[in-house]
């Protein structure tokens, strides 16, 4: 069974947000199209009894982003711009290796590039004499609990585990799992999770920290977040990597330093002629007592994003300059000398989306690559 959906009178945020709701909806949902240039969405139900449901999520996500229109803050306009549609030549290039749903290996050329961006990021927090931070992929589950994060974001949650401390069951696992995988694993209760964002682990670590004046941390690390079955090489990933720049300072000095970053990061792109926007943004809240929080965040302007535009499809984000206010330094007492509570801001740059922004413009032929 299907139903179609008119779009056209939402704005690109409330469109992207429906689409991201309907890609982690795998129990109801098993295909959804959009029509770009009509605004059609076409969804195909997975079980009877999806339609009444996908039909009051997408009419409740319609109201709420209703009250949100699009704020551009900067356009980047690129002198010689073709949108590329490259996901098909992604799969079958030498330089890519799809090993699983959203793992993607890269070699040769298109890891170069990828190299480039990690060095330049790398340089971006280097001239804040940022001091460097390297954590696990993996943390404790007790962390997210802390910072409210499956309440926020339930659905990017990966879990990790191990097999029980039984004999018997370890015994018994191991006979049939000798050349396949089990479909029922005795596994211990997942006291761990892969982290969701690069920077979450600094902000405990800073429990209790006296900050004077402008602290700046930096860190690079794989990110797991799952985002149902839409994975595409380089544009949608279970795991890919992230630069983090995070400040901890007072607000009207982290306003100034996000507006510094946001205008190194347009001059690498003018640099690079690429085209890009930077906007206010808003994280995808799907649950209800979430949604007045995507409002304050966009009226409150308190994230940003750069995007890219994408041939044929909505813009990618590939980097987000988003200001905390006391949201983590009031969990874990962050604090200035006189006992107030610091605030803090967050960078970020996704490496794997900058390659694919970069690519999708300029192309997979080296030698036209402006670097």
């Amino acid at each position: 069974m299907t139903r179609t959906f008119d779009l056209s009178h939402v704005g690109a945020p409330g469109v992207q947000a429906i689409l991201d709701g309907l890609r982690v909806d795998g129990e109801n949902v098993r295909r959804h199209d959009l029509d770009a240039e009509t605004g059609t969405l076409t969804v195909e139900f997975a079980r009877r009894g999806a339609a009444e449901h996908v039909e009051a999520f997408v009419a409740q996500m319609t109201r709420m982003h209703r009250r949100i229109a699009r704020k551009v803050l900067v356009e980047q306009h690129a002198a010689d711009l073709t949108l590329l549609d490259v996901d098909a030549a992604l799969l079958s290039h030498p330089d890519v290796y799809v090993l699983g749903d959203g793992l993607i290996g890269l070699r040769g050329a298109l890891l170069d590039l990828f190299r480039f961006f990690e060095r330049t990021f790398r340089g971006f927090a280097g001239d804040y004499l940022a001091e460097e931070e390297h954590y696990p992929v993996m943390v404790p589950a007790e962390l997210l609990a802390e910072i409210g994060y499956f309440g926020h974001f339930p659905q990017q949650v990966t879990f990790c585990s191990h097999l029980r401390g039984d004999l018997p069951a370890l015994e018994a696992f191991g006979q049939t799992a000798a050349d396949r995988v089990p479909e029922h694993v005795p596994l211990a209760p997942p006291g761990h999770v892969l982290s969701p964002a690069v920077c979450l682990p600094c902000y405990r670590q800073q429990q209790g920290a006296v900050v004077h004046g402008t602290r700046v941390l930096t860190m690079q690390n794989h990110v797991f977040r799952y985002e149902g079955s839409s994975f595409r090489p380089l544009r949608r990933a279970w795991d890919f990597t992230v630069r983090d720049i995070v400040f901890f300072s007072d607000y009207a000095e982290l306003v100034r330093l996000r507006q510094e970053v946001m205008d190194r990061t347009i001059r690498l792109c003018r640099e690079l002629d690429l085209e890009v926007t930077i906007e206010v943004a808003s994280d995808p809240f799907f649950l209800d007592a979430n949604r007045d929080k995507a409002i304050y965040q966009r009226m409150g302007e308190v994230k940003y994003e750069l995007l890219f535009p994408v041939a044929n499809r909505s813009p990618i984000a590939a980097s987000s300059f988003n200001l905390h206010r006391d949201y983590y330094t009031s969990v874990y007492n962050t604090h200035r000398a006189d006992g107030s509570l610091v605030e803090s801001a967050c960078i970020g740059f996704g490496l794997e989306r900058w390659v694919y922004g970069f690519i999708a413009q300029k192309g997979l032929d080296r030698s036209r690559w402006p670097i």
